[in-house]
């Protein structure tokens, strides 16, 4: 085992090793891989084949050449080695050590204007059309389903305490027993919702849900940092999140924020429905003494 460890290359590495051997076709994907490899590791062959315009047979055979069995077998080492190597050491920046000659009051200052400026790129960015159709479509939906795993789990859990106190039916789908989950999602169509919050390191469990989602007919509302993360392709409504701290790669503040937002102009809509308020009004009836 050792051994073996000793003597892996890493995809990046083989990509090198192997470019000045590669077509020019080649190259091109050799080259958007070690350009946006985070990205290209959870996309589809058809995906990668037509974002440069070359055939999916030209794909295979590059993986081919650079020592792979199959574009399968490339894809889930280039996750491995992403979710393995590259992405834990981006948890804090390396910018941190500007701060050892900062005072603390200068340090926390900056931190708190960066949030700021976070959450106005993040609002500055979003339509107000597009925050008011996505509150109606959770609003219209028949059930909904958020998806939210790693640091996205407590905005997810927060959203779904929102939409529980409007008495919407929502649950948060767990990516912990893989048997049971299509069984959880056997009578999904056109009238449900499913709002998916992905942030790197992003997962292939909400990349794969957003993609079933999208196959079955639902809306599918995506919450992430750009508008190349893996499930942006598969968003009927695409919300962009500014999440790069001055110390995190991820911070939680404008997402969180928007849950806030979108629950909001939710709030406003139930209170403005009157079909939803007769109801409401008759069912107090009942109560009131």
């Amino acid at each position: 085992m050792d051994q073996q460890k000793q003597t892996y290359i890493s995809p990046i590495d083989n990509i090198r090793n192997s470019y000045s051997s590669l077509s020019s076709a080649q190259k091109t994907i050799a080259n958007l891989i070690l350009d946006q490899a985070e990205n290209v590791c959870f996309m589809r062959l058809e995906d990668i084949s037509k974002k440069i315009g070359v055939t999916n047979v030209t794909v295979i055979r590059f993986v081919k050449k650079i020592g792979y069995e199959s574009f399968g077998a490339f894809k889930k080492d280039l996750q491995n080695y992403i979710q393995n190597n590259v992405v834990p050491k981006r948890i804090v920046k390396s910018e941190i050590s500007a701060f050892r000659d900062s005072s603390v009051d200068d340090m926390i200052h900056r931190v708190i204007q960066n949030e700021f400026d976070l959450m106005k790129a993040t609002y500055d960015a979003i339509p107000i059309e597009v925050l008011y159709e996505t509150a109606l479509c959770i609003k219209n939906a028949r059930k909904i389903y958020i998806v939210g795993t790693g640091l996205n789990e407590p905005v997810s859990k927060v959203l779904l305490t929102r939409l529980k106190y409007f008495s919407l039916d929502a649950q948060i789908i767990h990516d912990d027993n893989p048997t049971l989950l299509p069984y959880s999602l056997i009578n999904i169509g056109k009238d449900d919702v499913f709002i998916i919050f992905s942030f790197p390191n992003y997962k292939n469990f909400a990349i794969n849900i957003a993609k079933c989602a999208q196959d079955m007919g639902c809306h599918t509302i995506c919450i992430t940092d750009r508008p190349t993360s893996p499930v942006a392709y598969y968003a009927e409504k695409l919300l962009l999140c500014q999440t790069s701290s001055l110390i995190y790669y991820n911070s939680m503040t404008a997402p969180t924020s928007l849950v806030t937002m979108l629950s909001s102009i939710l709030a406003v809509c139930i209170q403005k429905d009157e079909a939803v308020q007769e109801r409401l009004n008759h069912i107090s009836s009942y109560f009131n003494e």
